[in-house]
């Protein structure tokens, strides 16, 4: 599994229908304001092309940048989101 970075541009709906439609592809997900961190198997074009069909799908347009991580360095997350990026990237 590798894990892919998605920045968006959605107000609260909109990151709301992004979050589901990373349910149908993803084993697991996390969510920050303005972007998801999401373990899939898939590929970072596969993941833009089904979040931009939910988006469509659902009326709206946006920005989507989606890039795989293999390394981080963060601030200001909790510990919890600490602990879940580290296990997915050591």
């Amino acid at each position: 599994m590798s894990l892919l970075l998605v920045s968006h541009d959605q107000d609260t709906p909109g990151a709301q229908l992004l979050e589901d439609a990373v349910w149908q592809l993803a084993e697991s997900h996390l969510t920050l304001p303005g972007s998801l961190i999401v373990e899939s198997a898939v590929s970072a074009h596969y993941l833009l092309e089904h979040l931009r069909g939910a988006l469509r799908r659902a009326g709206r347009e946006g920005t989507l940048l989606i890039t795989p991580i293999a390394s981080a360095e963060w601030a200001g997350l909790s510990a919890e989101a600490e602990a879940w990026i580290r296990s997915r990237i050591a």
